[in-house]
């Protein structure tokens, strides 16, 4: 069964390359698509399927914005399960910092440079391998600029669907974007942060085999 995975704001596929496989699943990590029209993480899920024929039964997941856009596709193409990994499922899991940026003269701010900014300061606050904080200032090199302001903008004023599907949460107890003393039920990752999934790969990997 294929496992359709999308990657958080500033990343891409690459961000999965350490995932380690689960016997009769395959990962598919997705590249996003230009935004478009879209005014909402809804409006773009729909463009993602309209984009990608995915096959069914399948698993949709993602990590931090890319779980929030997992969520929203299981709206439309209804998958066996989800597969939440250093993400919200919940508006009330939203960091208040986040919430006080919901506003029209905030987003009217937002530039790829900025968010670039915004996001290497935040990395001297994370622990990461050479290896990881290499791969993390690549993949922000490489990020879209029109997805970067996008996908922030919706994040701030995201209201998450009910989840109609069993969802499979993996949260760090290090992530300082989404810190876990907001996450309501997950299974915990000692010393993982919001880059785990690249950072801690094969432990993932072992906790996915069981779940799956």
């Amino acid at each position: 069964m294929k496992v359709y995975l999308f990657s958080g704001l500033g990343a891409d596929e690459r961000l999965f390359q350490k995932l380690k496989p689960v016997p009769g699943y395959e990962y598919v990590p997705l590249p996003y698509v230009h935004p478009g029209n879209s005014e909402a993480l809804a409006d773009y899920a729909a463009l993602l399927v309209e984009a990608y024929r995915f096959e069914t039964p399948c698993i949709f997941g993602g990590v931090s914005i890319g779980g929030m856009i997992a969520q929203e596709i299981a709206q439309i193409v209804r998958p066996e399960k989800l597969l939440l990994i250093s993400t919200l499922q919940f508006r009330s899991e939203l960091p208040g910092v986040f919430k006080l940026g919901d506003n029209k003269f905030t987003k009217s701010l937002l530039s790829k440079p900025l968010l670039d900014a915004a996001a290497s300061l935040g990395d001297k606050f994370t622990v990461k391998s050479k290896e990881g904080r290499k791969l993390f200032y690549d993949m922000l090199r490489d990020s879209e600029a029109d997805f970067m302001k996008f996908g922030f903008g919706v994040v701030l004023g995201w209201q998450p669907p009910k989840a109609q599907v069993p969802v499979i949460r993996i949260h760090g107890n290090k992530d300082r974007v989404f810190p876990l003393s907001r996450i309501k039920e997950c299974i915990k990752i000692k010393g993982g942060n919001h880059f785990m999934v690249y950072e801690k790969g094969e432990e993932i990997g072992e906790i996915l085999r069981g779940e799956l």
